[in-house]
């Protein structure tokens, strides 16, 4: 399927971040710069040997990683800043990505979101690709594709599909390594805009309804550009002068395409934008979220309109809606 090709190029043209490892402090210290942190239990009896070899790919990252022992790996943190998608080269594993299981083989691979709990048990014999996806462009590129935004939820088993992607990553590791990135730095994030895109349309997801609406609901590329740029800028001041720049059109090019294909202008559509992300904040808000924290990381920078703006569109208060999430003090 593709992944031997593949971890032979990772191990070729990647970095050797640890080699034959046998000291769970460093393993660990190292997997999570690469990866994400993490909790690490070595099943009694038994010895690390881990290697780790990475490629950095802009906003994605190629990891091979072995850890040469029967492990157990659980989160140290709630939520998560990547998407890992683990293409197994050999061994087996079995993984829990909140109340999903699914067993990793090499023909059986699993991709892990960012919101919930994981816990993988791998056994000594277990080769991995693992590819690292940042979660914020990966909604970005979910929100520009599809007009909406908040989670990506991927089902935790890979869909046979998925295995296309090998080709473009190792294209991805054959580009980084050819120099031309330095120089054409755009060339990168274009075939990492091509490997999400591809990897959204394959695995089943929250969005695949919204993707499999077909091509006559989709916005143009110039459009989707402009969406994805909003998207990233969300909790800044942003013109529609700089979006149209970015996008390479006039300001009355970008108004006139937002309005033909999406009813509605760039500024209310990030508006709308900026309120589902804050609706999203605060109904999974935890202890020590704050309306005036979400408010701003939102970009809403007069609460008061933000208030009037959020209940006008959901029918209840900010502050309303957090409280639900928390607790009573006597439950």
């Amino acid at each position: 399927m593709g992944t031997i090709e593949l971890a032979h190029r990772t191990s070729t043209h990647g970095t050797a971040v640890l080699s034959t490892a046998r000291d769970a402090d460093e393993v660990v210290e190292a997997c999570t710069g690469a990866l994400r942190p993490h909790e690490l239990r070595l099943a009694r009896g038994g010895r690390l040997a881990t290697r780790l070899t990475r490629v950095p790919l802009g906003d994605l990252s190629v990891n091979r990683l072995r850890y040469g022992a029967d492990v157990t790996v659980s989160p140290r943190v709630p939520e998560e800043d990547d998407f890992l998608l683990t293409l197994p080269v050999a061994g087996a594993a079995m993984f829990r990505y909140g109340g999903a299981r699914a067993p990793a083989t090499p023909d059986r691979g699993v991709v892990v979101g960012p919101y919930r709990e994981f816990e993988f048990a791998i056994d000594s014999a277990f080769d991995q690709i693992i590819v690292r996806l940042d979660r914020r462009r990966v909604e970005s590129v979910a929100s520009a594709m599809t007009g909406t935004v908040g989670a990506v939820h991927f089902e935790l088993a890979l869909d046979r599909s998925v295995y296309r992607l090998c080709g473009l990553l190792e294209a991805a590791i054959d580009l980084a390594s050819s120099g031309l990135p330095a120089a054409r730095p755009q060339l990168l994030w274009q075939l990492e805009q091509v490997i999400i895109e591809s990897l959204l349309f394959t695995q089943p997801s929250n969005r695949s309804a919204a993707l499999k609406a077909g091509p006559t609901h989709a916005p143009s590329a110039r459009v989707r550009r402009a969406m994805a740029y909003l998207v990233d800028h969300l909790a800044e001041p942003v013109s529609v002068a700089a979006v149209a720049a970015e996008c390479g059109m006039s300001v009355r090019t970008l108004q006139e395409a937002f309005r033909r294909e999406l009813d509605t202008t760039p500024v209310q559509w990030l508006k709308e934008q900026r309120l589902e992300r804050a609706r999203a904040l605060l109904s999974s808000g935890g202890p020590g979220t704050t309306v005036t924290d979400v408010a701003y990381s939102c970009g809403f920078v007069h609460l008061g309109e933000f208030g009037v703006a959020f209940k006008a569109r959901y029918g209840v208060r900010p502050s309303t809606l957090l409280g639900r999430q928390r607790p009573s003090a006597h439950s």
